[in-house]
């Protein structure tokens, strides 16, 4: 985070000290010669047909009937799964009518639609896929950044009934504040997120994609070298110059597809990514891309987060952000369209030090136009924004 730059160093220090490298030697390791392939139905139906009890897995911590494995099956008709299944249904339930259905109706209303465009792309995004398939339900892919531990769904099978309870209970814990407040919280995500506890944002990404209504079909270790090419490895292992990361193949039976999410764990600011030049030219030639920005901890208002910055701004088709992401003053608007949604208001006392008299210039003198529901950090106060940056074609010359 940042203070005038000051606490920008203080703050990334203390995310920083969330993380912890993964840097053991890379036992076999697979190019991965395209970014995203879309299978065919028929292809799709073959392959969800071998992967039942990843499936499953998933399932049972999404609190959700979980297929035919025979030992989640009787873990199913316990009484204490069933109360976190409720509690979950509840959960979502409740979010679904007072946030998520205002937020798609929104966005089928305000989102520019681009058949061309297949990709989003979600820096500081944790393990949120619910809100980037709210807002973009039909990319075929998601590439997801943050620093919080990748992990990996649990063998519930293997754990004697009480731990798999316990386990439970902490994946419950885990979403409380994207329930509550439309985000997770860093420094709760760091305690959350361990190994002893949730076990990384694997886990949650999957309770979000099977809670959104896919079946999941494959996990795979990936990894970005040092050249910038995607790798699969079979196991957790990387080597010191690769990013780590997980993709999560699933299939969408309504839109006969296979769809991905690809979730890449490190740090983006310009020294992070001095560390590792290859995931700068990984990201610098992603497809064109729709963007999302929300509770990105106004880092990329200051120069330590130019690069991506940079990033965002070439391979984005659109961007939309609440203000925590790119300072409005950053955008060319003579290359941005750019709508102002809902009320802003300068942050309140956890970034009370970031002030954009542009942008609150800009709502007192555009029309800026309703939001039906809350998001991002002024969520107590109802005092939401959103900004969608789209674009602006060049003038083709005569």
């Amino acid at each position: 985070m940042l203070k005038k730059l000051k606490l920008s160093s203080f703050f990334l220090m203390i995310v920083l000290a969330l993380s912890c490298g993964q840097n053991p030697k890379v036992k076999d390791v697979k190019e991965v010669k395209e970014v995203k392939e879309v299978k065919k139905t028929s292809d799709s139906l073959t392959i969800a047909a071998a992967n039942t009890i990843l499936d499953d897995q998933a399932s049972f911590i999404s609190g959700l009937a979980s297929g035919k494995t025979e030992c989640l099956l009787k873990l199913n008709s316990s009484k204490k799964w069933n109360l976190y299944a409720k509690d979950l249904d509840s959960l979502f339930s409740h979010t679904n009518s007072f946030r998520i259905k205002k937020m798609r109706n929104w966005a089928d209303s305000e989102l520019v639609s681009n058949q061309s465009v297949t990709t989003v792309f979600y820096p500081f995004s944790g393990p949120d896929f619910l809100t980037a398939d709210i807002f973009y339900p039909d990319a075929d892919q998601y590439i997801m950044i943050g620093m919080e531990p990748i992990g990996y769904i649990p063998d519930i099978c293997k754990m004697q009934p009480d731990s798999a309870t316990s386990y439970l209970n902490t994946i419950n814990n885990a979403l409380k504040d994207i329930f509550k407040r439309s985000y997770f919280i860093t420094m709760t995500m760091g305690s959350d997120l361990r190994k002893t506890k949730a076990n990384g944002t694997t886990p949650l990404i999957s309770l979000f994609i099977k809670r959104t209504g896919h079946q999941i079909l494959s996990i795979h270790r990936i990894g970005v070298d040092s050249l910038g090419k995607l790798q699969i490895f079979d196991s957790m292992k990387y080597k010191k110059s690769t990013v780590p990361g997980i993709k999560i193949d699933f299939l969408s039976l309504s839109k006969n597809k296979v769809q991905s999410v690809f979730y890449f764990r490190t740090d983006i600011s310009d020294k992070g990514l001095a560390k590792y030049p290859g995931f700068k030219t990984y990201m610098s030639q992603l497809p064109q891309s729709f963007s999302y920005l929300k509770a990105a901890s106004y880092l990329m208002h200051s120069n330590e987060f130019k690069i991506i910055r940079d990033v965002i701004f070439d391979i984005s088709v659109t961007i939309l952000q609440d203000d925590s992401g790119i300072a409005y003053k950053y955008f060319d608007k003579t290359k941005w369209e750019i709508r102002l949604y809902g009320k802003y208001q300068k942050p309140g006392t956890e970034f009370s030090y970031i002030s954009e008299p542009d942008l609150q210039k800009a709502y007192n003198k555009t029309k800026y136009r309703p939001l039906s529901y809350t998001i991002g950090y002024n969520w107590r106060a109802g005092n939401s924004n959103m900004l969608y940056a789209i674009k602006i074609k060049p003038v083709a010359k005569k």
